[in-house]
C-alpha cells in the first residue's frame, strides 16, 4: 500500500497539471493503488475538504489568469478548464467568489483564491503523514477507561501496548459509548519531579451511571488545545517513530517565538483515534493538548534548550548490567540503540533484578545508561544498559562492570530528543572550565531519562 504522504502528493501534482486537460476525480485516482472512493475519503481525512470541490475551486481560481489577460471568450475559457457549458462555469464562479467572469473583467475586484495545497518535508514518515497544529476549542466530553500508573521510560513501548489490549480486550465492557470505534487515550501529567505519568485508553460514553469493575470515569473539560493530527495506512504502524515525530513537531510548535500560546504547566492530553472504515485503508490519530493564550506577563521560555547546570554527586557502589558493543567513534547512534532496546524489551531483563524503587536510591537510578570508555586505536567500547545495586545478578547473556562508592561529575542537559547527543563536547568544556575534568581513561556515561528528552 502506498505511503499516505506519497499517494496525496501525487494526487496534489496530477491536479495542477490537469488544471487544463480536464482532470477528474476518476482521473485523478488513475495509476494509484487505490479506488477513487477511497481516495476521496482520505483527501477529505486530510484536508477538511471533499477532493471535488477542490479540483474545482483550483480550475476556477486557473482560470482567473485568462480571463484578466487574455481576450479569450468566456466560452473557450470554459471549455479550456473541462466545464461541460458556458453557463455551468459561470454558475460556478458566481457561487465561489459572489461575481460573475464578466463582471469581474469589467471591475478587476480583488478576488480571495484556493491556492494550491502543499505537502512539506516536515510532514513526511515512512508510515504517514503529519498535519498541524491547529488551535482548536475542545467541547466538554466525558470518558470510561482503565487507568494505569505508568513510568516515563516506559512510554514508548507501553501506551501502545495497551491500547491494543483495551481495544481488543476491554472496550467491549463499556456500556453508552458514543461511537465504541473512536477510541481515546487520557495522558495526565504527575506532580513536578514524579518519576510517571498516568495513561489511560478510554471511549466517550453519553454519562457516567454505569461503571463496569476495574474501569474510571474521566471528565475532559472544554478546553483550547493545540491539535496535531497523523494519518497512517493502519493502527498498528503508530509506533516510537511516529510518537518521536510528534513530540519533535510540538516542541518545535513551542519553541516558535511567533505562535501565541503556552502548553499548559499541568496538562491532560488526549489522543483520539479513529478506527472505523469510513476513511477506507486508512486511520486517522489526533493529539489535543490543552494551550493557553500568551500575555504581556513576562513567562520564561517553555523548556529551552542548553546545559542546566554542573554539579558533582555521590555515588553507592554499584553494579552496571548491560551488553557491549564496539564503535570507532564515540558519537555511536545511541538514541537509535535506545529505541531498539525499548522495542526488543532488552530492559526488562536487567530491571527485573531489583525490587527497589530507583528513584529513592540515587537520583538518575532510574535512567537509561549508555557506559563509555576509549580504547587502543581510537576505538570505543559502550555497554548499553542500567546501573543496579551491588550484588545484582546479572542475566544470561549481560555483561557486568562492578563501580565501587564514588564521586562523579555531571553536566545536565536538557534538548530535543534529535540533538541531545551533539552536547557532549560543550559538557565536556563546562566540565573542565568548573575545574571538574575527567582523565582521559576514566569511563563516562551518558545517562537518558525519557521525560527529559
Amino acid at each position: 500500500m502506498v505511503n499516505p504522504y506519497d499517494l496525496l502528493e501525487g494526487v496534489l501534482n496530477t491536479i495542477e497539471n490537469g488544471l487544463k486537460e480536464g482532470v477528474t476525480v476518476d482521473s485523478a485516482s488513475d495509476g494509484l493503488d487505490l479506488s477513487t472512493r477511497h481516495l476521496q475519503r482520505l483527501f477529505k481525512l486530510a484536508f477538511n475538504q471533499s477532493l471535488g470541490s477542490y479540483i474545482r475551486s483550483r480550475k476556477l481560481a486557473a482560470s482567473i489568469d485568462d480571463l484578466l489577460n487574455t481576450d479569450s471568450k468566456v466560452l473557450n475559457i470554459a471549455l479550456d478548464y473541462a466545464f461541460d457549458y458556458e453557463q455551468s462555469y459561470i454558475r460556478s464562479f458566481r457561487r465561489e467568489y459572489g461575481i460573475t467572469p464578466g463582471d469581474l473583467r469589467k471591475t478587476g475586484k480583488i478576488l480571495k483564491i484556493t491556492p494550491p495545497l502543499q505537502l512539506f518535508n516536515s510532514q513526511k514518515y515512512p508510515n504517514g503523514v503529519m498535519f498541524g497544529p491547529e488551535i482548536v476549542v475542545v467541547p466538554q466530553f466525558l470518558v470510561i477507561g482503565k487507568k494505569h500508573k505508568m513510568r516515563f521510560r516506559d512510554s514508548v513501548i507501553m501506551p501502545q501496548f495497551l491500547s491494543k489490549q483495551f481495544l481488543v480486550n476491554e472496550r467491549q465492557s463499556i456500556p453508552n459509548a458514543v461511537n465504541p470505534d473512536v477510541f481515546i487515550n487520557i495522558t495526565t501529567t504527575a506532580k513536578d519531579g514524579a518519576d510517571h505519568f498516568w495513561f489511560m485508553p478510554a471511549i466517550q460514553v453519553k454519562n457516567h451511571n454505569d461503571i463496569p469493575e476495574g474501569f474510571e470515569s474521566y471528565t475532559f473539560p472544554t478546553s483550547l488545545c493545540a491539535k496535531f493530527r497523523f494519518i497512517s495506512r493502519n493502527f498498528e504502524e503508530i509506533n516510537t517513530h511516529t510518537a518521536d515525530g510528534m513530540f519533535k513537531a510540538i516542541i518545535d510548535f513551542m519553541d516558535d517565538k511567533n505562535q501565541k500560546y503556552f502548553l499548559e504547566k499541568e496538562k491532560v492530553d488526549i489522543t483520539i483515534s479513529d478506527l472505523s472504515d469510513k476513511y477506507g485503508d486508512y486511520c486517522r490519530f489526533e493529539w489535543f493538548a490543552p494551550v493557553v493564550k500568551k500575555t504581556s506577563l513576562k513567562i520564561p521560555p517553555f523548556n529551552p534548550s542548553g546545559i542546566k547546570k554542573v554539579f558533582k554527586q555521590e555515588l553507592p557502589a554499584l553494579r552496571f548490567i548491560g551488553k557491549k558493543c564496539f564503535e570507532t567513534s564515540a558519537a555511536v547512534n545511541i538514541l537509535n540503540m535506545l529505541d531498539s532496546w525499548q522495542l526488543n524489551h532488552w530492559f526488562d531483563p536487567i530491571e527485573k533484578q531489583a525490587d527497589i524503587n530507583y528513584k529513592t536510591f540515587f537520583e538518575g537510578g532510574d535512567a537509561y545508561i549508555d557506559l563509555v570508555r576509549e580504547k587502543d586505536g581510537g576505538i570505543y567500547e559502550h555497554l548499553l544498559g542500567m546501573f543496579m545495586p551491588e550484588g545484582t545478578k546479572v542475566p544470561v547473556g549481560y555483561d557486568m562492570i562492578d563501580f565501587p562508592k564514588m564521586t562523579i561529575c555531571v553536566s545536565r542537559v536538557y534538548g530535543k530528543r534529535a540533538e541531545i547527543v551533539n552536547y557532549e563536547t560543550e559538557c565536556r568544556n563546562k566540565l573542565t572550565e568548573e575545574g571538574f575534568a575527567p582523565g582521559n581513561t576514566q569511563w563516562y556515561f551518558r545517562r537518558f531519562n525519557w521525560r527529559g528528552f
